[in-house]
């Protein structure tokens, strides 16, 4: 007998796929399926799939059994609202296969009280259903799930890898190459990944395939030790995407670098401003005298803050007053780095640079969908101001980031944990920039290879990207 879990089950389109390979064993087999899907409509559509795949399998000399409950996942396994479940077994099962739902949910939503183990800052519903998948696998069982890979990384999900890699063992990933051609028809606009777990604590190395879309024909495999998949370096458990041996190189380098960001002195915040909650404070234009600079996403450029930029519905300045002091930051030197980025644009990392003595104010404010860095107590020299920008800028650190980096957002936790040379090597890779101007990209790529002392097909393939 084998026991099938298919967690927002849909039309039944993952059941059907797994019962067909069952299908194909020579050996009798029972399929015993439990099915959960909230959405009524659907029902009808559900119960007609597993009529043609109890048939289909009869045919081929196995059985199905199967249940559709109609009441939340989540919900109906919360033991903390169930007194009379007590310490009674939950029912477990040998294979689990999932494409949840995604949106987030609040964190005193009856989703995450029903699993707070897993739950930190605003998480997201897909997360708890694959812990619970987990959970509720027999040992040596196996899981797949279809998930936004935003879980990957950062503070909201580092609970949820806490527990779900303690619980289970990835063995098998798969990464679509291009979002638009794999998923174009169905709205999605994260980056997905299908994720292959056991629960068994002897794996050892994750398997990588790519395909360019939905053709699975042609792939492109690797494997990669699990140590090097799985970063506990931190505590947080970050699933590293490694899809070659180029990048597994470049990670390696990275890796060897001598100082973490906040070792080597530096701090990155989140701008204080979301302009949604200080509509009383965002104005048109300067021509107050108690208005301050306001810098958006749309400023940044690579080493540059160009301010203002006239466009039309865009703020150019903010208001100064008593009640808006906690939103103002000190004029001074920073490196701002956007938090958003789409998969298929050039850099995941964009850091432009803010010289405060462009602005003859002393204060100005910078929106929430930028991060901030700088020097705490001190200001940055020029030279070390344009080293860090060319490294946040470089080819080298966004492939890196790529494959540590969950999503499209850049979090300023994973700023944090980023390797980097020591603030001379910093200082000297910004002086050789500024000598020569920030237009050419290879060449400052060329600068920071030089100074880091790469070389070979690995510098190659970075000026190439450059």
């Amino acid at each position: 007998t084998v026991r099938l879990l298919d967690a927002g089950a849909g039309v039944g389109t993952l059941s059907a796929a797994v019962c067909e390979r069952i299908a194909a064993l020579d050996e009798p087999r029972t399929v015993d399926v439990t099915l959960y899907e909230t959405e009524q409509s659907l029902h009808p559509l559900l119960k007609e799939t597993m009529a043609v795949v109890r048939t289909h399998l009869e045919q081929r000399g196995h059985r199905l059994t199967y249940t559709i409950h109609g009441y939340d996942f989540i919900l109906a396994h919360d033991r903390q609202a169930d007194l009379f479940a007590g310490d009674s077994p939950r029912e477990t099962f040998d294979l689990v296969i999932m494409n949840p739902p995604y949106f987030k949910i609040a964190r005193d939503s009856a989703w995450a009280r029903a699993m707070p183990h897993v739950v930190h800052g605003q998480p997201n519903i897909y997360a708890l259903f694959m812990a619970l998948g987990a959970e509720l696998l027999k040992p040596a069982g196996e899981m797949v799930a279809i998930t936004p890979r935003s879980y990957c990384s950062g503070l909201y999900f580092r609970e949820f890898r806490r527990y779900f890699f303690d619980t289970v063992t990835p063995y098998h990933i798969h990464i679509f190459e291009s979002r638009k051609k794999a998923f174009s028809d169905s709205g999605v606009l994260q980056e997905n990944i299908i994720l292959a777990a056991r629960k068994d604590k002897a794996i050892s190395t994750v398997c990588f395939t790519i395909s360019d879309g939905r053709d699975l024909a042609n792939l492109q495999m690797r494997e990669t030790p699990l140590e090097t998949v799985i970063d506990t370096t931190n505590g947080d458990n970050i699933l590293r995407i490694i899809s070659g041996n180029r990048e597994q190189q470049i990670l390696e380098l990275v890796e060897a670098l001598p100082r973490r960001f906040q070792e080597a002195g530096y701090a990155i915040s989140t701008g204080p401003v979301v302009t949604f909650r200080a509509k009383e404070f965002l104005l048109p234009d300067g021509n107050r005298s108690d208005s301050v600079p306001f810098i958006s996403m749309h400023n940044v450029r690579p080493f540059r803050t160009l301010w203002p930029v006239e466009r039309r519905g865009k703020v150019t300045h903010f208001l100064s007053c008593a009640t808006s002091q906690q939103l103002l930051l000190p004029t001074k030197d920073y490196v701002l780095l956007k938090r958003f980025t789409a998969k298929e644009e050039k850099r995941r990392t964009v850091a432009g640079v803010l010289r405060g003595a462009d602005f003859p104010v002393s204060q100005i404010a910078i929106e929430n969908h930028l991060n901030y860095l700088h020097r705490p107590k001190e200001n940055m020299s020029p030279d070390e101001l344009f080293g860090l920008a060319a490294l946040l800028n470089s080819a080298l650190i966004d492939c890196y980031f790529r494959q540590i980096n969950g999503n499209t957002q850049v979090n300023a936790s994973e700023i944090r944990m980023l390797p980097l040379p020591e603030r001379g090597v910093i200082g000297a890779i910004g002086a050789e920039v500024l000598a020569g101007g920030c237009e050419d990209l290879v060449r400052i790529e060329a600068i920071i290879l030089k100074h880091l002392g790469i070389t070979g097909e690995t510098a190659t393939f970075l000026l190439e990207k450059a």
